[in-house]
Protein backbone atom coordinates (compact mmCIF):
# COMPACT_ATOMS: atom_id res chain seq x y z
CA UNK A 1 0.00 0.00 0.00
CA UNK A 2 3.08 2.35 0.81
CA UNK A 3 4.21 1.48 -2.40
CA UNK A 4 1.20 2.59 -4.37
CA UNK A 5 1.13 5.74 -2.46
CA UNK A 6 4.39 6.79 -2.84
CA UNK A 7 4.42 8.92 -6.11
CA UNK A 8 1.15 10.92 -4.95
CA UNK A 9 2.78 11.71 -1.79
CA UNK A 10 6.07 12.52 -2.52
CA UNK A 11 4.62 14.66 -5.07
CA UNK A 12 2.65 16.16 -2.76
CA UNK A 13 5.34 16.37 0.18
CA UNK A 14 7.43 18.21 -2.46
CA UNK A 15 4.74 20.97 -2.50
CA UNK A 16 4.42 21.32 0.82
CA UNK A 17 7.85 21.66 1.83
CA UNK A 18 7.60 24.51 -0.55
CA UNK A 19 4.46 26.01 1.18
CA UNK A 20 6.80 25.69 4.75
CA UNK A 21 9.24 27.24 3.41
CA UNK A 22 6.98 30.21 2.27
CA UNK A 23 5.39 29.83 5.69
CA UNK A 24 8.86 30.70 7.55
CA UNK A 25 9.47 33.60 5.60
CA UNK A 26 6.27 35.45 4.68
CA UNK A 27 3.66 33.65 6.45
CA UNK A 28 1.12 33.44 4.02
CA UNK A 29 -2.55 32.07 4.07
CA UNK A 30 -2.60 28.15 4.47
CA UNK A 31 -4.93 26.41 1.65
CA UNK A 32 -6.93 24.81 4.49
CA UNK A 33 -8.16 21.30 4.06
CA UNK A 34 -11.20 20.18 4.80
CA UNK A 35 -11.61 18.21 8.32
CA UNK A 36 -11.48 15.11 6.03
CA UNK A 37 -8.89 16.19 3.74
CA UNK A 38 -6.71 16.63 6.84
CA UNK A 39 -7.49 13.14 8.43
CA UNK A 40 -6.48 11.37 5.21
CA UNK A 41 -3.76 13.65 4.71
CA UNK A 42 -2.11 12.82 7.93
CA UNK A 43 -2.89 9.31 8.03
CA UNK A 44 -0.88 8.48 4.77
CA UNK A 45 1.86 11.07 6.26
CA UNK A 46 2.96 10.08 9.70
CA UNK A 47 4.25 6.46 7.93
CA UNK A 48 6.89 8.38 6.05
CA UNK A 49 8.22 10.12 9.53
CA UNK A 50 9.60 6.50 9.66
CA UNK A 51 11.07 6.10 5.99
CA UNK A 52 14.14 4.95 4.85
CA UNK A 53 15.11 7.72 3.12
CA UNK A 54 16.34 10.81 5.00
CA UNK A 55 14.69 13.55 2.07
CA UNK A 56 10.95 11.51 2.69
CA UNK A 57 11.38 11.46 6.17
CA UNK A 58 12.35 15.57 6.59
CA UNK A 59 9.62 15.92 3.28
CA UNK A 60 6.99 14.34 5.69
CA UNK A 61 7.91 16.76 8.92
CA UNK A 62 8.01 19.85 6.85
CA UNK A 63 4.54 18.88 5.66
CA UNK A 64 2.49 18.40 8.37
CA UNK A 65 4.10 21.31 10.31
CA UNK A 66 2.57 23.79 7.09
CA UNK A 67 -0.58 22.37 8.16
CA UNK A 68 -1.01 24.45 11.10
CA UNK A 69 -1.94 23.33 15.06
CA UNK A 70 -5.14 21.62 13.41
CA UNK A 71 -2.65 18.76 13.24
CA UNK A 72 -1.80 18.32 16.97
CA UNK A 73 -5.40 16.87 17.27
CA UNK A 74 -4.80 14.10 14.69
CA UNK A 75 -0.86 13.02 15.85
CA UNK A 76 -1.28 9.82 17.68
CA UNK A 77 -0.86 9.56 20.72
CA UNK A 78 0.19 6.21 22.07
CA UNK A 79 3.44 6.22 20.93
CA UNK A 80 4.32 2.93 22.72
CA UNK A 81 4.32 1.14 19.18
CA UNK A 82 6.73 4.17 17.43
CA UNK A 83 10.37 3.93 16.63
CA UNK A 84 12.97 6.14 18.67
CA UNK A 85 12.88 8.55 14.89
CA UNK A 86 9.23 8.70 14.66
CA UNK A 87 8.64 9.51 18.71
CA UNK A 88 11.46 12.46 17.85
CA UNK A 89 9.43 13.72 14.72
CA UNK A 90 6.56 13.96 16.52
CA UNK A 91 7.57 16.00 19.03
CA UNK A 92 9.44 18.54 17.23
CA UNK A 93 6.39 18.53 14.97
CA UNK A 94 4.07 19.30 18.16
CA UNK A 95 6.76 21.65 19.12
CA UNK A 96 6.61 24.27 16.58
CA UNK A 97 2.78 23.91 16.15
CA UNK A 98 2.82 24.55 19.87
CA UNK A 99 4.38 27.71 19.57
CA UNK A 100 2.23 29.14 16.69
CA UNK A 101 -0.58 27.85 19.29
CA UNK A 102 1.13 30.00 22.11
CA UNK A 103 1.11 33.01 19.94
CA UNK A 104 -1.79 33.16 19.15
CA UNK A 105 -3.39 32.18 22.79
CA UNK A 106 -1.17 35.13 24.26
CA UNK A 107 -1.74 37.61 21.40
CA UNK A 108 -5.61 36.90 21.62
CA UNK A 109 -7.88 35.53 18.60
CA UNK A 110 -8.40 37.44 15.52
CA UNK A 111 -11.70 38.21 13.25
CA UNK A 112 -11.86 39.64 10.00
CA UNK A 113 -15.71 40.44 7.95
CA UNK A 114 -16.90 42.97 5.78
CA UNK A 115 -20.32 43.21 3.75
CA UNK A 116 -24.44 42.18 4.71
CA UNK A 117 -24.84 38.85 6.55
CA UNK A 118 -27.57 37.59 8.77
CA UNK A 119 -26.66 37.23 12.01
CA UNK A 120 -26.44 33.46 12.70
CA UNK A 121 -23.90 33.33 9.64
CA UNK A 122 -22.11 36.17 11.90
CA UNK A 123 -21.66 34.35 14.83
CA UNK A 124 -20.90 30.99 12.74
CA UNK A 125 -17.59 32.36 11.15
CA UNK A 126 -17.17 33.85 14.57
CA UNK A 127 -16.83 30.74 15.99
CA UNK A 128 -14.87 29.63 13.33
CA UNK A 129 -12.15 31.78 12.87
CA UNK A 130 -11.50 32.49 16.77
CA UNK A 131 -12.46 28.77 17.89
CA UNK A 132 -15.01 30.49 20.73
CA UNK A 133 -18.42 28.94 20.97
CA UNK A 134 -21.48 31.31 20.77
CA UNK A 135 -25.20 30.31 21.68
CA UNK A 136 -28.41 32.18 22.14
CA UNK A 137 -31.66 31.49 23.06
CA UNK A 138 -33.75 34.26 21.02
CA UNK A 139 -34.94 34.65 17.31
CA UNK A 140 -30.81 36.17 15.55
CA UNK A 141 -32.62 36.40 12.02
CA UNK A 142 -31.20 40.00 11.32
CA UNK A 143 -28.76 41.07 9.14
CA UNK A 144 -26.12 43.37 9.36
CA UNK A 145 -23.55 45.49 7.98
CA UNK A 146 -20.11 44.59 9.38
CA UNK A 147 -16.60 46.24 8.13
CA UNK A 148 -14.12 44.02 10.11
CA UNK A 149 -10.75 43.48 9.58
CA UNK A 150 -8.17 41.70 11.62
CA UNK A 151 -10.09 42.94 15.35
CA UNK A 152 -9.91 41.08 18.73
CA UNK A 153 -12.81 38.85 19.28
CA UNK A 154 -14.31 41.02 22.24
CA UNK A 155 -13.62 43.53 19.61
CA UNK A 156 -15.85 42.31 16.91
CA UNK A 157 -18.02 40.40 19.35
CA UNK A 158 -18.98 44.03 20.84
CA UNK A 159 -19.74 45.25 17.25
CA UNK A 160 -22.06 42.76 16.73
CA UNK A 161 -23.94 42.70 19.68
CA UNK A 162 -24.22 46.65 19.69
CA UNK A 163 -25.40 46.47 15.77
CA UNK A 164 -27.99 44.28 17.12
CA UNK A 165 -29.11 45.66 20.21
CA UNK A 166 -27.85 42.23 22.21
CA UNK A 167 -25.83 41.52 25.10
CA UNK A 168 -23.98 38.98 26.95
CA UNK A 169 -25.42 36.59 29.91
CA UNK A 170 -22.54 36.02 31.52
CA UNK A 171 -23.72 33.05 34.12
CA UNK A 172 -26.22 31.10 32.57
CA UNK A 173 -24.34 29.65 29.59
CA UNK A 174 -24.80 25.49 29.61
CA UNK A 175 -20.68 25.57 29.33
CA UNK A 176 -18.19 27.39 30.90
CA UNK A 177 -16.37 27.45 27.41
CA UNK A 178 -19.45 29.12 25.37
CA UNK A 179 -20.93 32.64 25.76
CA UNK A 180 -24.47 32.83 25.72
CA UNK A 181 -26.02 35.94 24.34
CA UNK A 182 -29.58 37.77 25.21
CA UNK A 183 -31.74 40.79 24.17
CA UNK A 184 -30.10 43.69 25.73
CA UNK A 185 -31.88 45.56 28.59
CA UNK A 186 -33.45 48.78 27.97
CA UNK A 187 -30.95 51.61 29.13
CA UNK A 188 -27.54 49.51 28.56
CA UNK A 189 -24.78 51.59 27.19
CA UNK A 190 -23.41 50.19 23.97
CA UNK A 191 -20.36 47.84 24.81
CA UNK A 192 -17.75 48.62 22.00
CA UNK A 193 -16.54 52.00 23.19
CA UNK A 194 -16.63 51.50 26.86
CA UNK A 195 -13.70 48.61 27.19
CA UNK A 196 -10.18 48.22 26.39
CA UNK A 197 -9.19 44.67 24.43
CA UNK A 198 -5.64 42.59 25.62
CA UNK A 199 -5.09 40.11 23.76
CA UNK A 200 -7.79 37.88 24.44
CA UNK A 201 -8.70 39.86 27.58
CA UNK A 202 -11.46 42.84 27.78
CA UNK A 203 -11.21 45.15 30.59
CA UNK A 204 -14.32 47.83 31.82
CA UNK A 205 -15.22 49.58 34.25
CA UNK A 206 -18.60 48.76 35.29
CA UNK A 207 -19.73 50.24 38.31
CA UNK A 208 -17.98 52.85 40.64
CA UNK A 209 -19.40 53.85 43.66
CA UNK A 210 -18.67 56.16 46.88
CA UNK A 211 -19.33 55.27 50.37
CA UNK A 212 -19.50 57.21 53.99
CA UNK A 213 -19.25 55.31 57.12
CA UNK A 214 -21.23 57.27 59.49
CA UNK A 215 -19.82 55.86 62.76
CA UNK A 216 -16.15 57.25 61.42
CA UNK A 217 -16.76 60.72 59.62
CA UNK A 218 -13.63 60.64 58.06
CA UNK A 219 -13.65 57.34 56.84
CA UNK A 220 -14.89 58.30 52.90
CA UNK A 221 -13.65 55.92 49.99
CA UNK A 222 -14.64 55.50 45.85
CA UNK A 223 -14.80 51.85 44.74
CA UNK A 224 -14.31 50.87 41.14
CA UNK A 225 -15.29 47.75 39.86
CA UNK A 226 -13.87 46.27 36.94
CA UNK A 227 -14.75 43.08 34.56
CA UNK A 228 -11.91 41.35 33.21
CA UNK A 229 -13.52 39.16 30.39
CA UNK A 230 -11.85 36.38 28.51
CA UNK A 231 -11.95 34.40 25.61
CA UNK A 232 -13.90 30.91 26.70
CA UNK A 233 -11.24 29.19 24.55
CA UNK A 234 -8.30 30.18 27.13
CA UNK A 235 -10.36 30.01 30.50
CA UNK A 236 -7.38 31.43 32.67
CA UNK A 237 -5.92 28.80 35.72
CA UNK A 238 -5.43 32.28 38.01
CA UNK A 239 -5.60 36.29 38.09
CA UNK A 240 -4.07 38.03 40.02
CA UNK A 241 -3.34 42.12 40.78
CA UNK A 242 -0.44 43.72 41.74
CA UNK A 243 -1.90 47.16 43.93
CA UNK A 244 1.28 48.42 43.56
CA UNK A 245 0.96 48.42 39.45
CA UNK A 246 -2.48 50.42 40.22
CA UNK A 247 -2.93 54.27 39.08
CA UNK A 248 -5.66 56.82 39.15
CA UNK A 249 -5.72 60.69 38.75
CA UNK A 250 -9.16 62.42 38.47
CA UNK A 251 -9.81 65.38 36.21
CA UNK A 252 -8.16 67.80 38.50
CA UNK A 253 -4.72 66.29 38.21
CA UNK A 254 -5.06 64.64 41.94
CA UNK A 255 -3.42 61.22 42.03
CA UNK A 256 -5.30 58.53 43.91
CA UNK A 257 -3.03 55.92 45.56
CA UNK A 258 -5.12 52.77 46.56
CA UNK A 259 -6.56 52.14 49.68
CA UNK A 260 -5.32 47.87 49.67
CA UNK A 261 -1.58 46.70 49.44
CA UNK A 262 -0.14 43.68 48.26
CA UNK A 263 -1.21 41.34 45.28
CA UNK A 264 -5.04 40.46 45.03
CA UNK A 265 -5.83 37.19 43.89
CA UNK A 266 -8.72 37.05 41.45
CA UNK A 267 -11.61 33.78 41.90
CA UNK A 268 -11.70 32.11 38.79
CA UNK A 269 -12.83 29.15 39.22
CA UNK A 270 -16.89 29.95 38.49
CA UNK A 271 -18.35 28.63 35.16
CA UNK A 272 -18.56 32.27 33.85
CA UNK A 273 -15.84 33.62 31.58
CA UNK A 274 -15.64 36.65 33.41
CA UNK A 275 -14.76 38.19 37.15
CA UNK A 276 -15.26 41.83 38.93
CA UNK A 277 -12.98 43.35 41.17
CA UNK A 278 -13.62 46.06 43.25
CA UNK A 279 -10.75 48.74 43.36
CA UNK A 280 -11.00 51.21 47.04
CA UNK A 281 -9.86 54.52 46.04
CA UNK A 282 -9.69 57.31 48.50
CA UNK A 283 -12.86 59.57 47.97
CA UNK A 284 -11.93 62.21 45.14
CA UNK A 285 -12.42 66.29 45.85
CA UNK A 286 -16.37 67.54 45.06
CA UNK A 287 -14.56 69.40 41.88
CA UNK A 288 -13.76 66.16 40.46
CA UNK A 289 -16.20 64.89 37.57
CA UNK A 290 -14.22 61.72 36.37
CA UNK A 291 -11.01 59.66 36.53
CA UNK A 292 -9.21 60.59 33.71
CA UNK A 293 -6.81 57.69 34.23
CA UNK A 294 -7.19 54.37 35.66
CA UNK A 295 -4.11 51.68 34.76
CA UNK A 296 -2.98 49.04 36.25
CA UNK A 297 -1.50 45.07 35.61
CA UNK A 298 -3.10 41.86 35.81
CA UNK A 299 -0.80 38.80 35.99
CA UNK A 300 -2.86 35.71 34.17
CA UNK A 301 -1.63 32.62 33.51
CA UNK A 302 -3.48 30.38 30.93
CA UNK A 303 -3.22 27.11 29.25
CA UNK A 304 -1.66 26.90 25.71
CA UNK A 305 -4.16 24.23 24.70
CA UNK A 306 -5.21 20.81 26.06
CA UNK A 307 -3.04 17.71 25.00
CA UNK A 308 -4.05 14.14 24.86
CA UNK A 309 -1.76 11.75 26.45
CA UNK A 310 -2.91 8.20 25.78
CA UNK A 311 -0.94 4.91 27.68
CA UNK A 312 -1.13 1.45 26.68
CA UNK A 313 0.51 -1.71 27.83
CA UNK A 314 -0.69 -1.39 31.48
CA UNK A 315 -0.78 -5.27 32.25
CA UNK A 316 3.37 -4.93 31.63
CA UNK A 317 4.74 -4.18 35.41
CA UNK A 318 8.47 -4.05 33.81
CA UNK A 319 7.32 -1.29 31.72
CA UNK A 320 6.46 1.39 34.10
CA UNK A 321 6.84 4.21 34.79
CA UNK A 322 5.68 5.11 31.40
CA UNK A 323 6.46 8.79 30.82
CA UNK A 324 5.58 11.17 27.71
CA UNK A 325 6.54 14.87 27.16
CA UNK A 326 4.61 17.31 25.22
CA UNK A 327 6.18 20.90 25.02
CA UNK A 328 6.40 22.07 28.45
CA UNK A 329 4.76 19.41 30.04
CA UNK A 330 5.79 15.76 31.23
CA UNK A 331 3.06 12.84 32.03
CA UNK A 332 4.12 10.07 33.73
CA UNK A 333 2.23 6.82 35.08
CA UNK A 334 4.00 5.57 37.88
CA UNK A 335 1.92 2.45 38.18
CA UNK A 336 -1.20 0.56 37.23
CA UNK A 337 -2.91 -1.79 39.76
CA UNK A 338 -5.88 -3.48 39.73
CA UNK A 339 -8.50 -4.92 42.69
CA UNK A 340 -11.55 -7.13 42.11
CA UNK A 341 -13.35 -4.47 41.45
CA UNK A 342 -11.60 -1.12 40.15
CA UNK A 343 -8.45 0.11 38.32
CA UNK A 344 -6.26 2.41 40.24
CA UNK A 345 -3.42 4.57 38.25
CA UNK A 346 -1.02 6.52 39.76
CA UNK A 347 -0.41 10.35 37.63
CA UNK A 348 2.08 12.65 37.94
CA UNK A 349 2.00 15.89 36.25
CA UNK A 350 5.21 18.46 35.84
CA UNK A 351 5.85 21.76 34.11
CA UNK A 352 8.77 23.21 33.37
CA UNK A 353 7.19 26.36 33.91
CA UNK A 354 4.41 26.74 36.06
CA UNK A 355 4.41 29.84 37.76
CA UNK A 356 2.01 29.98 41.05
CA UNK A 357 -0.35 27.15 39.24
CA UNK A 358 0.01 24.28 41.43
CA UNK A 359 -0.82 26.46 44.79
CA UNK A 360 -3.35 24.32 46.85
CA UNK A 361 -6.25 26.59 46.27
CA UNK A 362 -6.10 26.02 42.38
CA UNK A 363 -8.50 23.79 41.37
CA UNK A 364 -7.56 23.72 37.65
CA UNK A 365 -6.47 20.25 37.54
CA UNK A 366 -9.47 19.13 38.45
CA UNK A 367 -11.38 20.04 35.31
CA UNK A 368 -8.33 17.88 33.30
CA UNK A 369 -10.26 15.33 31.46
CA UNK A 370 -9.22 11.16 32.36
CA UNK A 371 -10.75 7.80 31.81
CA UNK A 372 -10.01 4.73 30.45
CA UNK A 373 -11.05 3.14 27.00
CA UNK A 374 -11.29 -0.41 25.27
CA UNK A 375 -10.89 -0.32 21.88
CA UNK A 376 -11.60 3.57 21.75
CA UNK A 377 -14.81 3.25 23.55
CA UNK A 378 -14.74 4.99 26.79
CA UNK A 379 -15.13 2.80 30.13
CA UNK A 380 -15.60 5.23 32.67
CA UNK A 381 -14.54 8.70 33.03
CA UNK A 382 -15.69 9.43 36.59
CA UNK A 383 -12.16 8.58 39.11
CA UNK A 384 -11.84 9.22 42.51
CA UNK A 385 -8.80 11.27 42.59
CA UNK A 386 -6.60 11.54 45.90
CA UNK A 387 -3.33 14.13 45.75
CA UNK A 388 -0.70 12.00 46.62
CA UNK A 389 2.06 14.99 46.34
CA UNK A 390 2.33 18.84 45.62
CA UNK A 391 5.20 20.69 44.61
CA UNK A 392 5.93 23.92 43.13
CA UNK A 393 6.39 22.40 39.20
CA UNK A 394 4.44 18.88 39.88
CA UNK A 395 1.39 17.25 41.17
CA UNK A 396 0.80 13.37 41.51
CA UNK A 397 -2.53 11.58 42.01
CA UNK A 398 -4.22 8.40 42.61
CA UNK A 399 -7.48 8.24 40.65
CA UNK A 400 -9.21 4.91 41.36
CA UNK A 401 -11.97 3.92 38.65
CA UNK A 402 -14.63 1.49 39.19
CA UNK A 403 -13.41 -0.97 36.54
CA UNK A 404 -12.05 -4.83 36.46
CA UNK A 405 -12.11 -4.72 33.10
CA UNK A 406 -8.31 -6.77 32.19
CA UNK A 407 -5.41 -4.27 32.37
CA UNK A 408 -4.60 -6.11 28.52
CA UNK A 409 -7.71 -4.69 27.18
CA UNK A 410 -7.50 -0.79 28.54
CA UNK A 411 -5.86 2.46 27.57
CA UNK A 412 -5.67 5.32 30.09
CA UNK A 413 -6.25 8.75 28.73
CA UNK A 414 -5.08 11.91 29.92
CA UNK A 415 -5.74 15.49 29.21
CA UNK A 416 -3.79 18.16 30.41
CA UNK A 417 -2.42 21.62 29.01
CA UNK A 418 0.55 21.47 27.02
CA UNK A 419 2.07 24.79 28.03
CA UNK A 420 0.99 27.19 30.89
CA UNK A 421 1.61 30.86 29.63
CA UNK A 422 2.10 33.81 31.82
CA UNK A 423 0.63 37.24 30.42
CA UNK A 424 1.59 40.64 31.80
CA UNK A 425 -2.26 42.10 30.89
CA UNK A 426 -1.16 46.11 31.52
CA UNK A 427 -4.71 48.27 31.47
CA UNK A 428 -5.37 51.94 31.01
CA UNK A 429 -8.99 53.01 31.08
CA UNK A 430 -10.23 57.10 30.27
CA UNK A 431 -12.81 59.02 31.34
CA UNK A 432 -14.79 57.06 33.90
CA UNK A 433 -17.23 59.19 35.23
CA UNK A 434 -17.34 59.64 39.00
CA UNK A 435 -20.98 59.42 41.10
Amino acid sequence: MIRLLLPSLLALFTLQLYAAELHSQEQPERNVKTQAELVEFVRQAVPFLNSGQLQQRQQAELALIAEGPRVLDLLPTDLESYSSEVRTRLGRIRQKLYEEVAIQTSNGSKFSLSGIYRLPDVIKELETQTGNIITTNHDTGDSIELNLTDVSFYQALDNILDLTDLDIEPYFASHPNQILIKRRLAGIQKRENNAQYVGPFRIAAVKVRSSRDLRIPSSTHCAITLQINWEPRVRPLYLTMSTSSLKAIDNTGAELTPLIAGEKTLNVEGTAPLVEVELPFPLPGKEAEQLSILKGTVSAMVPGRKEHFEFSNLQAPDSFPKQQRRAGVTVTVGSVKQTPKETIVELEIHYEEAGNAFESHRGWTSRNQVYLASDDTILTDKPRRETIAQKKQSATYRYTFESAVKLERLTFHYHTPALLLKRQVEFELNDIPLP
